[in-house]
């Protein structure tokens, strides 16, 4: 089933080759979505060779199936960031966040980018005592650091807090205009990178049968292919559901704590809705981490990455862009130290760890024991099944044919599940998705669920 968005009906990049001959650059960027063409965007006029290596397309994952929505009221973050560190640590982070919302609108402004740029009202709302408390908490800090609050103004609420002149924007249309301006950048498209090391001070990617040099590589990725820093035990994976939809109320932003609903506006007629009892247009799938601040920074001198932006990754993703920028150009940034990869406080992670300890014991072992007997497949309908002593996942297609693949994700061996609302197979340990028939659509997996037979 395909999964695309509303952006990717409505706007299509420009294409770019394969990668086919061994280089050697200043810098690689790994991932091509907001994070890597706003980074490529920084650095076109630094006179570094730069290349950026897509695996799939331009956008066509993260953030193609993004809300666009472009805020700094993060949910209750900053209540959470007190609390797990302290209240000068959230302050630097709503001061790097609303920097980058000030930056997008003046590059709008100054690029002349039509991108559909709307502010509206942004809120968040909550109707359970611990996230009221939450929002309670985040208006006195917003209000003590001198932002106008509209406190519960948002009707059917315990709680509410909303911020003016938010915005929401075709994120596609934006990184085409700012794609115009990487003329100076090598971009790539299909040009997964399987596995790196380093070697003479140089990082030596495995790109489409190629080793290609860099001084420096970053890894802009949704979430990393390998196993540096144990980023598969700090990173969690959600998936939600979208619609598009005509609106029903006013164009305001909302964001329920309590349910996880939301709607953004699109347009004078649309929105979008995230809502477990809507209808879903597509899906998208975000990496939270577990100290709540995402990992942004130096991994080593020559690798730095950008992971884990939870629902927020049109903001976060120029922050993190502005702060690898600096270190490589300046050799610092004043918000190094904020998200640096070394940092990090997990007592406070709470249900977070719980869902990331359920998700690895789903994969790890309970698909490997509670296992499907029964074989009898209904049209689109996927299993995971014992057959003469070893594990086959197998689906039935609409057309009636079966197909039999090894049900171990490439990445880490956990044992996917099938989800029948988005005809995929998904690795619940680390978020790879994989179609109906097993191909690859999403890592941090480097290859497809090997093919196999029923004998």
């Amino acid at each position: 089933m395909e999964n695309q968005s509303y952006w990717q009906k409505t706007v299509k990049l420009n294409s770019y080759p394969q990668i086919t001959k061994a280089a050697n650059y200043d810098v690689v960027i790994i991932g091509g979505g907001m994070s890597g063409i706003t980074l490529a965007y920084r650095l076109n006029n630094s006179g570094l060779k730069v290349a950026l290596l897509e695996a799939n397309t331009l956008a066509s994952q993260t953030t193609g199936h993004t809300t666009g929505k472009v805020t700094y009221l993060h949910g209750t973050i900053y209540s959470e960031l007190a609390k797990a560190y302290n209240i000068n640590k959230a302050k630097q982070y709503l001061e790097s966040n609303y920097e980058a919302f000030c930056e997008i609108k003046k590059i709008i402004d100054e690029k002349q980018i039509d991108c559909d740029y709307r502010e509206n009202i942004s809120y968040i709302g909550a109707n359970d005592e611990k996230n009221s408390e939450k929002i309670i908490e985040q208006i006195a800090m917003f209000k003590k650091w001198g932002f106008d609050v509209l406190e519960n103004e948002l009707e059917g609420y315990q709680a509410s807090m909303g911020l003016n002149n938010q915005a929401i924007f075709h994120p596609l249309k934006y990184l085409a205009e700012l794609l115009q301006f990487c003329n100076n950048i090598e971009i790539y498209e299909h040009s997964l990178v399987r596995d790196s090391f380093i070697e003479d001070n140089l990082v030596n990617l495995k790109v489409n049968n190629l080793i290609i040099k860099t001084k420096k590589a970053i890894w802009m990725t949704r979430y990393p292919i390998n196993l540096q820093h144990g980023y598969f035990i700090r990173l969690l994976q959600e998936r939600e559901h979208i619609s598009y939809q005509n609106i029903q109320s006013n164009s305001n932003s909302v964001l329920d704590l309590t349910t996880n609903y939301s709607k953004r506006l699109v347009d004078n007629q649309h929105c979008l809705v995230i809502d477990q009892l809507a209808k879903k247009n597509w899906y998208g799938q975000d990496t939270k981490a577990l100290r709540k601040l995402p990992y942004i920074g130096k991994i080593n001198d020559y690798e730095y990455v950008s992971y884990g932006y939870d629902k927020w990754g049109m903001t976060l993703s120029h922050v993190a862009s502005k702060i690898i920028y600096d270190l490589i150009v300046y050799q610092d940034s004043k918000y190094a130290s904020l998200y640096a990869i070394g940092n990090g406080n997990y007592l406070h992670a709470g249900s977070d760890i719980v869902k990331l300890i359920k998700n690895n014991y789903h994969g790890m072992i309970k698909n490997r024991i509670f296992v499907a007997k029964d074989v009898k497949l209904k049209a689109g309908e996927g299993k995971v099944v014992r057959h003469r002593g070893r594990l086959l996942a197998i689906y039935r297609d609409f057309d009636d044919r079966v197909f039999y693949m090894s049900p171990y994700c490439p990445h880490l061996k956990c044992v996917v599940e099938f989800n029948l609302q988005d005809q995929t197979w998904c690795c619940p340990c680390h978020g790879s998705i994989y179609n109906c028939y097993g191909k690859l659509l999403n890592g941090p997996a480097t290859s497809s669920l090997k093919k196999s037979k029923p004998g």
